[in-house]
């Protein structure tokens, strides 16, 4: 299946402590080539409930989110937590729920930078 950064898919999380859990949508934000090469993705995932503002926590408004055709959830205003940015099997991707406009994606890509300090 071809993956491309921004694409956003339901995914069931599973974690300890602190790390998300449960079903959750995610945000791809591995590049295509990446993505074509292994059977791995490197996902951001979402939430609805707000926290505190940290800079790696990107709030990411409706109107930045393309929903796709087949999708019937109904998109949400989301918090993209750059903090728990992890790989995932691709296996475990759901159903597509759209994706992140291209003004989104730099705002995400931005969090990640600012969790890895690079």
């Amino acid at each position: 299946m071809p993956l491309d950064k921004g694409d956003i898919y339901w995914v069931t999380l599973t974690g300890n402590g602190s790390e998300q859990r449960g079903r959750r949508p995610c945000i791809v934000m591995s590049r295509p080539a990446v993505n074509n090469a292994l059977n791995t993705v490197l996902i951001v995932p979402l939430t609805t409930s707000e926290g505190p503002h940290q800079a790696f926590r990107i709030r990411i408004p409706v109107s930045q989110m393309i929903r796709d055709i087949n999708c019937k959830s109904e998109l949400e205003p989301s918090i993209a937590k750059c903090d728990q940015v992890r790989v995932l099997d691709k296996s475990l991707l759901e159903n597509k729920i759209g994706r992140l406009t291209q003004t989104a994606i730099a705002a995400v890509e931005l969090g990640i930078a600012f969790v890895f300090d690079v």
